[in-house]
């Protein structure tokens, strides 16, 4: 702690020429005061103006190139970006409390008095604004130089800022806003605590990214393993993604944990995708392209079809027994079910095969000299890309409708990609490669664009625009999809691969029975809830209850299912 202040007492002594140019906001806040008659507008331009000031200090050290006065002192990299988080926070709050008592003033000259409710809320949006600013300018301004990213990363704020007060002057945004924001509207003091506590968290994830950055800069971090070892961490994820699959439809079966199952829909089922896509090059190198084809109308189709025509009638006749709201648990009569995951990628192995036979091109074995890594820029291209398509994608197939009994096509260009990515990342060696760092700041943007897109793409407006049909929240919804889908993704290969890398027996055996349990969890848990109807108690406590049961269950039904004779070649 010790160096944090050291660092931040440092950015202080450096930042006190410029310390003046915060007379300009205050002079432009109570001008707007004045002319507008609302004083809290004065002050929420005070503390927006002040904002970007604070990076003026990036200025000064690339100016002066203070690189080399940095790399001589006993600090940490991540101790000078805590210490300047923590610096531009205490800038934030002093002007802050400066323009509390402009507005104050210049409200009791013009009689122009606001209650403290309605004043601790405009501070306490205000505030999250301020927070949500530095939160995305700061982590450019570490990765990138000043010069190059002050105006880009600026502007955009200016301008919401601008449209967002010329049109609350002219009408009252909450009344065009969700039921939720109406909510918030008539609770000031839970709208005041929100905004403090999502800008705290965004600054914390903010400097969290800005920590890996920095950390991403100096190295990429390469794992200890050998070319051709087992990826046990690769078996592992995807035993936990086949558990995520048993806890969404548990979700879905006692209508419950909404915003648990759309994030688990943005990412689990592609990243098993592309977990997909890594095993196959190397499984049609070892088979050859007939024993491939074989072996994946083995594996795939015949467990679709017994699921079909045996497992989804009795799914169906105990769900009707449930009498549960939801209804696409286990679908109907004949149905496919959770399978559809199996029939795609059907389609997509034979994609490959037909790509394969035409093309003859050379094996593709991972390539060990002149690796191309996996780096933020390529992630980030990637990633746009991905939102663009998936934005176009569904204006004709929209969001959580299905299709042809596809619950989620509204996916599939993200299946694809995520399949095609996983066949790449297996012939340039990427998940043993990928950098620790680029793990971290996927979770970080991931959550962040959680806290800040996702609420204004749902919330926001009437109706459910987002799902589709070419919306602007539909656009939103698309970036925040594909940001959160990517960034979980990395996070979770690389926090698996440092730490459930492990191949012990129990390992194993999930990881053996795991397509198994995707197969028959449909079932188990249906009928668990039929035995579990006779309990009365709250829907997210009988979730509770069914999880705890019902997922280490369906790993015993599948021990047992891959006894029968000839189970195990399927299987």
């Amino acid at each position: 702690m010790g160096n944090i202040l050291k660092s931040m007492n440092l950015d202080h002594n450096i930042m006190k020429s410029r310390y003046p140019m915060f007379i300009i906001a205050y002079v432009l806040g109570i001008f707007l005061a004045v002319i507008s008659k609302t004083p809290i507008y004065g002050a929420l331009v005070v503390m927006i103006i002040s904002t970007p000031l604070t990076g003026q200090y990036f200025s000064i050290y690339e100016k002066n190139n203070l690189e080399k006065l940095y790399g001589i002192l006993p600090l940490r990299k991540a101790e000078v970006v805590v210490g300047r988080y923590l610096y531009a926070m205490c800038i934030v709050v002093i002007n802050g409390a400066i323009a509390a008592m402009l507005a104050y003033i210049i409200s009791s000259l013009t009689n122009k008095v606001m209650s403290a409710p309605e004043f601790l809320t405009y501070l306490s949006a205000g505030f999250f604004y301020v927070c949500l600013m530095l939160a995305v300018i700061f982590p450019l301004y570490f990765k990138f130089s000043f010069s190059k990213v002050y105006v880009f990363s600026n502007l955009p704020f200016y301008l919401i800022f601008i449209i967002t007060f010329a049109f609350t002057r002219k009408t009252n945004v909450l009344e065009r806003t969700g039921l939720t924001s109406q909510y918030f509207a008539s609770h000031f003091g839970m709208i005041a605590a929100v905004g403090l506590g999502l800008g705290l968290t965004l600054l914390a994830l903010s400097c969290l990214l800005s920590c890996a950055l920095i950390e991403g800069n100096r190295a990429a971090s390469f794992p200890a393993q050998e070319p051709g070892k087992r990826l046990y961490f690769a078996d592992n994820l995807r035993t936990w993604i086949v558990i995520l699959v048993v806890l969404q439809h548990l979700a879905e079966l006692y209508n419950t944990l909404y915003l648990f199952m759309m994030l688990n829909q943005a990412y689990f089922m592609g990243l098993l995708f592309l977990l997909s896509g890594y095993f196959t090059p190397g499984s049609l190198e070892r088979k050859g392209p007939g024993s491939f084809l074989k072996d994946r109308l083995l594996r795939l189709g015949i467990p679709t079809l017994v699921y079909v025509f045996i497992l989804s009638p009795l799914a169906s006749w105990g769900h009707q027994m449930t009498q549960s709201p939801a209804g696409n648990t286990a679908a109907g009569h004949f149905a496919l079910g959770p399978m559809w995951f199996a029939v795609m990628l059907l389609v997509f192995d034979l994609g490959y095969l037909a790509w394969r036979m035409v093309v003859k091109s050379r094996p593709e074995r991972p390539v060990l000299e002149n690796r191309t890594l996996l780096t933020f820029p390529r992630v980030a291209l990637f990633t746009l890309a991905l939102a663009a398509a998936s934005y176009l994608l569904r204006i004709a197939m929209p969001y959580g409708i299905p299709v042809l009994e596809f619950p989620s096509l509204g996916y599939l260009t993200q299946y694809l990609s995520f399949f095609l990515i996983g066949m790449l990342a297996y012939k340039r060696d990427w998940l043993r490669t990928v950098s620790g760092s680029l793990g971290k700041i996927g979770f970080v943007l991931a959550v962040l664009v959680t806290v800040i897109l996702f609420p204004t793409a749902v919330l926001i407006g009437s109706g459910s625009k987002w799902i589709g049909y070419g919306s602007w929240q539909s656009a939103v919804f698309a970036l925040w999809d594909s940001i959160f889908a990517v960034g979980m993704s990395l996070a979770l290969v690389t926090f698996f691969r440092r730490f459930v890398n492990g191949g012990k027996k129990f390992g194993r055996f999930l990881s053996q029975h795991s397509f198994t349990v995707y197969l028959i969890h449909a079932q188990v848990i249906v009928f668990l809830a039929l035995a579990l109807l006779g309990i009365h108690i709250n829907q997210l406590l009988k979730f509770g209850l069914a999880a705890v049961i019902g997922v280490p269950l369906c790993f015993e039904i599948a021990y047992l299912v891959r006894l029968i004779p000839y189970a195990k070649r399927i299987i």
